[in-house]
């Protein structure tokens, strides 16, 4: 792909020409690519590579704030979308595993520093996270812990749900109680949230692990 300036000696282009070559826009940066007919193979890396897309992409609309954020400040300044993002790492963590257990709800971004652990604990359609975490680095300020959680599956599955989310924003910040959840096996996902020095906000990669509700 190559940027391009000014093209066809005037101040935009857009579409196909001749069969050979695409002008277009990413991001409001112009380009222009060789044009190709794009192939359809059906192989099994590809179609199981299709699957998880599936999967991940209906995580993502039902995704709320919390766990969307990090991926939002992890692009920042990227050419990509927050969504390309989630779906890219986690189609690479995941593919060719028969769980979730690699499933990423936080990249890290800034430089936000992880949990140290969690610990789980299961009830009723919830689970309880306590974090452990570390000191804060110079200048920093902890501003929350956050968590996902999902039924576990094959990551090629159809996704089953719910997905619920939540955060602990008050000092000591330890305690994230995820609700509504189905009875049986969950992944969960944990992270931190960060104000840096300079009024920037942070996050630190998640750390994954499974309970089971009842």
């Amino acid at each position: 792909m190559a940027k391009t300036t000014a093209p066809l000696l005037s101040f935009g282009a857009s579409g196909a020409i001749a069969n050979t070559m695409v002008f277009a826009t990413w991001r409001g940066i112009p380009y222009v690519r060789r044009f190709v007919i794009p192939e359809n193979p059906k192989t099994v890396a590809q179609t199981l590579t299709r699957d998880i897309f599936r999967t991940l992409s209906d995580m993502w609309k039902i995704l709320g704030s919390i766990a969307i954020a990090p991926w939002q400040t992890f692009t920042i300044s990227k050419p990509l979308t927050d969504r390309n993002a989630f779906m890219g790492k986690n189609i690479a963590s995941l593919r060719g595993d028969v769980d979730m257990a690699d499933f990423i709800g936080s990249p890290g971004a800034r430089g936000g520093l992880g949990p140290v652990s969690i610990a789980s604990a299961a009830g009723i359609g919830t689970i309880t996270l306590t974090f452990t975490n570390p000191a804060a680095p110079t200048g920093w300020t902890l501003v929350a812990v956050q968590a996902v959680a999902f039924p576990d599956q094959a990551p090629e599955a159809v996704l089953v749900g719910p997905v619920a989310e939540a955060e602990d924003a008050v000092a000591p910040f330890d305690t994230v109680i995820l609700t509504g959840l189905a009875a049986g096996l969950h992944q969960f996902s944990g992270w931190l949230k960060w104000t840096k020095p300079d009024g920037l906000t942070a996050y630190g990669p998640s750390i994954t692990a499974t309970e089971t509700p009842t």
